[in-house]
């Protein structure tokens, strides 16, 4: 969060949206002003996050590739390109036990 920036009373935050309200609660001169708003994503682990690896490893058992992945991403909120890549990684470490 910025506000009044390039002027006197500029102030930039890192604050989570959640917490925005009690941000602005805390000081009555954050309600003044210009502001700019920055939103990050919120990041999802490499492997696709704990959920989504063991929501897609129980759907790779019944369904083919493509159907668990997007049945995982759509459950767990992870992204199926991640999901894909761990879907052949797994797909060929069992092949190779």
């Amino acid at each position: 969060m910025g506000r009044e920036l390039t002027k006197q009373f500029e102030d930039i935050a890192t604050v989570a949206a959640s917490a925005l309200p009690d941000w602005f609660g805390a000081d009555r001169d954050r309600t003044r002003g210009e502001f700019a708003l920055v939103l990050h994503p919120v990041a999802v682990s490499g492997d696709g996050g704990a959920e989504g690896e063991r929501v897609l490893r129980l759907l790779l058992a019944e369904l083919p590739v493509k159907t668990a992945v997007k049945l995982a991403a759509e459950i767990s909120g992870a992204p199926r390109n991640t999901l894909y890549d761990l879907a052949l990684r797994i797909r060929n470490d069992a092949a190779d036990e």
